[in-house]
């Protein structure tokens, strides 16, 4: 399984011997002992065994495997250090590390990809936590401590901050949607009390050469950030989003923590930053896989170079010499063909993943198929009811004028999104949450309210904000927020937590209906408003929510 890949492009005369005094370090750490810096440029196997140090303070001893492939003879030079030890703690995983450099004049390149193979069913028993590899920390401190050496690009290695000003939000707008942006943005806003729940500069040092993390200023307006970069990818109260690489067509995806996800994480900033690492990596890894300097590579140009050589210098060889450089020349074939037969049963087992996937896909799409087959015989079953031009039943209006019964909550949500769509979005907790609500008996008062709210209420949302939009609602109909002690308590926040597009969005407004906690005739209706799609977005409609006097 692939758990980490990387790929950094670092300049300057002293770049080379900073990235193999780093790698060097890390491979003296992995076998036990040190190599001469020679060694570390030559092709060669090397077993080792380190010592480790368990949670309980005993040491254990884990072996370990080095591979070196190299091919230093002309430029551009090339080496790959293959690294593996079994898992210190979990029976049955193996972890693999290729370090791969490609260094030609004052340019240094660099690779780093991380796999794990599962050698037993007890591995996936437990979950890979995703880290960045030591070595990386050891290059990236090194290139910054060098006297001449410096990082190609830029990009993803330090953060940066918007909200000081909208230009800031402009140009951060202006980077989200650049075409060609291959690494996620990661925003970090901070709290109501003005903290943040990440160290951006740690975050951005373990996400260097992945994503770019873009610190919110703390006088930040989040209106001028909504309006410029949009709500879905703006982010305030403590949350982060992730914004992803625009896909081939064009889109771009976002997923937001909330605060309160964030906090249930870990209380540590690295239980936090691995929380987040996983999910960038779930996105960079393939495309960072691409630029791996793969060792099969490194052994194909060495045997290239070797009977180039070879061939230049035959004729001055004697028949001794020759057969000798021959059997080198057969020495790289064979290493070559073991490296070939290992991808191909990587391969293998990639294609037995694959054809997995593509039974699961095929079972989902077969459920796709049954829904939508559901769904157009509703279509049908609603046209031969009759339609009124604005998609309500006549029959269904009849029903309800007819009946003596008070309408129930969740038929009030079915008749205000089938007559006002357009307008709103009913989430399925809503529905679930009314649907428990079938001994309210205020039906008339509620389909009122929600009538309003999707109306009058949204349409001056539109003109003017919530500060005007309020004025359609009683006092005891309508409140824009929670108290105090609701805002304070992570469980009840939490209760006020809905999903909605992927992401979890916390929704205070409420309409209400009532004052006790009597079920049969008190409501709560929780609400966000989707600026981006102008839409009212109803994610809860059911009892009283739990407060400090519940």
């Amino acid at each position: 399984m692939l758990v980490y890949a990387n790929h950094f492009n670092f300049e300057g005369t002293a770049a080379a011997e900073a990235v193999q005094r780093a790698i060097g370090a890390w491979l003296k750490e992995q076998l036990g002992f040190g190599l001469h810096p020679d060694q570390l440029r030559k092709d060669g196997e090397y077993n080792g065994t380190r010592t480790s140090i368990k949670p309980d303070g005993s040491r254990s001893s884990v072996k370990s495997w080095l591979r070196i492939v190299a091919t230093v003879e002309d430029e551009p030079e090339l080496c790959v250090w293959t690294v593996k030890s079994p898992d210190e703690t979990v029976r049955g995983r193996q972890w693999i590390t290729e370090l791969g450099v490609k260094r030609w004049g004052t340019s240094i390149e660099v690779s780093c990809v991380v796999k794990t193979d599962e050698q037993s069913i007890l591995a996936a028993r437990h979950p890979v936590t995703a880290s960045r590899p030591r070595v990386i920390g050891y290059i990236l401190n090194n290139i910054r401590h060098a006297q001449d050496a410096e990082f190609a690009s830029s990009r993803a290695v330090r953060p940066k901050n918007v909200g000081a000003d909208l230009d800031s939000y402009r140009a951060l707008k202006a980077d989200i949607e650049h075409r060609s942006r291959d690494y996620p943005i990661v925003l970090v806003s901070p709290t109501r009390e003005g903290d943040y729940l990440f160290n951006v500069i740690d975050l951005q040092e373990k996400l260097a050469g992945l994503a770019q993390v873009v610190q919110v200023d703390r006088n930040f307006n989040s209106y001028d950030m909504a309006n410029v970069i949009g709500e879905q990818r703006s982010a305030w109260s403590g949350a982060v989003n992730v914004i992803a690489m625009p896909n081939l067509a064009g889109a771009i995806y976002n997923k937001l923590f909330l605060s309160n996800a964030i906090e249930e994480w870990g209380p540590t900033q690295n239980e936090r930053i691995s929380h987040l690492l996983a999910w960038v990596t779930n996105s960079t890894n393939i495309p960072r896989l691409r630029n791996h300097i793969r060792p099969e590579g490194v052994l194909q140009l060495a045997l290239k170079r070797r009977m180039q050589a070879a061939r230049a210098k035959s004729e001055h060889m004697n028949a001794a010499q020759l057969r000798e450089e021959l059997e080198n020349a057969a020495k790289k074939v064979v290493e070559q063909d073991k490296y070939f037969e290992d991808l191909v049963k990587e391969n293998d087992q990639l294609e037995e993943s694959l054809s997995a996937f593509k039974d699961d896909l095929e079972e989902a799409r077969e459920e796709l198929g049954r829904k939508d087959f559901t769904i157009e015989a509703l279509k049908t079953q609603l046209d031969r009811a009759g339609v009124e031009p604005d998609g309500v039943p006549h029959t269904a209006l009849i029903d309800l004028a007819c009946r003596s019964e008070p309408l129930l909550p969740l038929e009030c949500l079915d008749m205000i999104e089938k007559a006002y769509g357009d307008r709103c979005i009913i989430l399925p907790d809503a529905r679930n949450s009314a649907e428990r609500m079938s001994t309210f008996v205020n039906g008339q008062e509620l389909i009122g309210l929600l009538k309003k709210l999707v109306t009058d209420y949204r349409d001056r949302l539109l003109e003017g904000g919530d500060s005007k939009a309020r004025e359609v609602f009683g006092r005891k109909e309508y409140a824009a927020k929670e108290s105090e002690t609701v805002m304070n308590s992570k469980p009840m926040r939490r209760q006020r937590t809905f999903v909605y597009e992927g992401g979890e969005v916390e929704m205070f407004r409420h309409l209400k209906i009532g004052v006790d906690d009597d079920v049969t005739r008190t409501i709560r209706v929780h609400f966000h408003w989707d600026s981006t799609k102008q839409k009212i977005v109803i994610g809860y409609c059911g009892k009283h929510l739990n407060v400090s006097s519940y």
